[in-house]
């Protein structure tokens, strides 16, 4: 198959298990690959956009031009047609470009990358056999299968419920969604010394197993916390 054929496929959501790691390999090897994939998610983003903003432009064109407000039953007729247009056109547009598949995928992403490490920040020339260090070593270097073992044995040891939230981001870096979802799950109800963090990769992680209402539930619990990414938050709530 032609490399750039796995674009259109990923953005379709038709990607094969075999296909998608040959579309992950690319996207870490193939500069062109990857500069192709980039724009294509930013054509795909402003699709969405434009599509809601044209309607909503026309329905207010067709409102101010057809029935004056001081007609009110003509008016409130309007209304209901307009609803029932808003209803259809953005069912039609649901499955055209909007799609939870397509929509979940270039949002995350868009907008995935690990956390900073800042529970045990690693020292240039450090060199430790401490299990938190080997893991946080290798989470640093995008390792996440490396590390997600180291994690998950230091957390056994330690019970440092900060180390769920790194298990839950690694999950996220080897595509175990399912698993980012409960440990991150786990964390909330264990800490809430970085809450909206993990309210963030919950939310992503959500996106990603195709629950866009728990996925929402948990953007509008770190829109209400106002701490981070606050904008972004914003703008990913308005496409979904």
């Amino acid at each position: 198959m032609d490399k750039f054929s796995l674009i259109e496929k990923y953005f379709e959501g038709t990607l094969s298990v075999s296909e998608q790691e040959e579309f992950d390999k690319f996207l870490d090897t193939d500069v062109e690959f990857k500069k192709e994939f980039e724009f294509q998610k930013d054509v795909q983003k402003a699709i969405r956009k434009n599509a809601k903003l044209d309607l909503k432009e026309e329905l207010k064109a067709l409102e101010k031009e057809s029935f004056p407000r001081k007609d009110k039953k003509k008016y409130s007729q309007f209304l209901k047609i307009a609803a029932s247009v808003v209803v259809l056109l953005s069912v039609g547009i649901h499955f055209l470009l909007n799609s939870n598949t397509l929509n979940s995928e270039a949002i995350y992403e868009e907008h995935f990358a690990p956390f900073e490490n800042v529970v045990r920040p690693i020292v240039r020339g450090e060199n430790s056999e401490d299990l938190e260090f080997l893991a946080f070593i290798k989470y640093e270097e995008g390792k996440y299968n490396e590390a997600l073992p180291l994690f998950e044995k230091y957390y056994s040891e330690s019970k440092k419920p900060q180390i769920l939230l790194y298990i839950g981001i690694c999950n996220l870096g080897v595509k175990d969604f399912s698993k980012a979802a409960d440990n991150l799950e786990k964390y909330i109800s264990k800490d809430d010394t970085h809450l909206d963090i993990a309210h963030w990769y919950l939310g992503l992680s959500y996106l990603k197993l195709g629950n866009t209402e728990k996925a929402k539930e948990n953007f509008k619990q770190l829109q209400e916390l106002g701490t981070y990414k606050k904008n972004t938050v914003e703008e990913i709530l308005n496409e979904l």
